[in-house]
């Protein structure tokens, strides 16, 4: 048995180093909306541990109140969590994503320390989220992807990230500055019609808070998608590939539900496949061989690899990698679900409803709610 959490203020709480996080009102927000989630992909006989003791719109509206019933799913309030571990001693648990601050609140509600990362654990697994783990990855790639793709940089001085900034100005490319830990497009400094008044700021409290900043070029993007994976006993497992919708400015919006055949062969069409460096299968392959080398020896769990394809239909490997769970990882369950022979008639139709036209859009579920809350 799985007990799930779902905290999509992870990778903040980890950009944080603190065990007393706490998210702002927005991301608040999102998690106490999809509080539910794991539903959509957890097997039958899970849990779910609610993020505190009343945490309202538990009602037959909820989008996801369907699954509950349907997949035996039982709703853990923190207040009997250790109740609920000493009946269950199988049971395992698995969040969006660890970082100290839900370490230190799953101890104080009673959880064995067997069940928790250590803090070296979670200082190693804090290194490895950090952006600057693509420098690497992208250098170990270099003999398989296009020259058109160019290595990020990390800048721990404002002045230096101006200059990589005025320099590729010049060149007429625009950048994208980063956060070292950020999620789902948050923390990003897309430059395009900003002036120095907006950007030097923004450079130094990022500084000042997280060490340093990510610099790249920000490429004409034909489409973005990532490959899904899970890293088990020192191996990474392949899951799939996931494409999403964002913004101009980088920011999540949705994720496309399909057979995997259909997701490659949407990839395809628009990779340039016979241009240097465009082998989807050699660059799938060698991100196996970099996790194996770089993460799997030190971190068991979910983890995503961002990739886009760029205005010239190359391939850029490695925008970001997510330890974590990812909603590319949960487009991925939601379609194995809908073709599983182990899933009921009315759970096939519940999912086919929430990602009508083949889009999973968290953000649509969060606004149906705040309708339901309204009325």
């Amino acid at each position: 048995m799985t007990l799930h959490i779902f905290n999509p203020d992870t990778d903040y709480a980890l950009a944080s180093n603190s065990e007393n996080y706490t998210p702002p009102v927005s991301i608040l927000a999102v998690k106490s909306s999809l509080m539910l989630l794991p539903a959509l992909y957890a097997d039958r006989g899970d849990a779910i541990l609610l993020p505190n003791d009343n945490p309202g719109l538990l009602t037959p509206l909820h989008p996801f109140a369907e699954f509950l019933s349907t997949k035996d799913i039982t709703l853990v309030r923190p207040r009997h969590l250790s109740r609920f571990i000493e009946e269950r001693k199988d049971l395992t648990i698995r969040p969006w994503g660890w970082n100290r601050t839900l370490c230190k609140w799953l101890s104080s509600l009673g959880v064995p320390e067997r069940m928790i990362p250590s803090a070296e654990e979670m200082t190693v697994l804090r290194n490895l989220s950090h952006r600057k783990l693509t420098i690497p990855f992208l250098l170990n790639m270099k003999d398989i992807i296009n020259d058109e793709i160019r290595i990020p940089k990390e800048f721990t001085a404002v002045e230096d990230a101006l200059e990589f900034w005025n320099a590729n100005r010049l060149d007429n490319h625009e950048v994208y500055f980063k956060a070292p830990w950020s999620s789902s497009g948050r923390g990003l400094q897309f430059t395009k019609d900003l002036e120095k008044r907006h950007v030097e700021p923004w450079l130094r409290g990022i500084i000042r808070s997280q060490g340093s900043v990510m610099g790249e070029i920000a490429y004409s993007r034909s489409l973005d998608f990532a490959t899904e994976w899970e890293c088990q006993n020192g191996k990474a497992m392949f899951l799939g590939v996931s494409t999403f919708i964002t913004s101009e400015r980088g920011k999540y919006k949705s994720n496309v539900v399909a057979p995997q055949e259909n997701i490659v062969a949407y990839i395809l069409q628009h990779i340039d496949v016979y241009g240097n460096g465009n082998n989807l299968s050699a660059i799938i392959e060698r991100q196996r061989l970099l996790l194996e080398n770089y993460v799997a020896p030190y971190y068991d769990g979910p983890l995503g690899i961002d990739m886009l394809v760029t205005g010239d239909r190359n391939i850029n490997p490695c925008v970001e990698i997510n330890l974590r769970d990812t909603m590319g990882r949960v487009a991925i369950d939601i379609q194995q679900r809908i073709i599983s022979q182990n899933a009921t008639e009315f759970e096939v139709k519940c999912l086919r409803h929430l990602t009508a036209g083949g889009i999973f859009s968290p953000m649509s579920i969060i606004s149906t709610l705040r309708d339901i809350e309204s009325n």
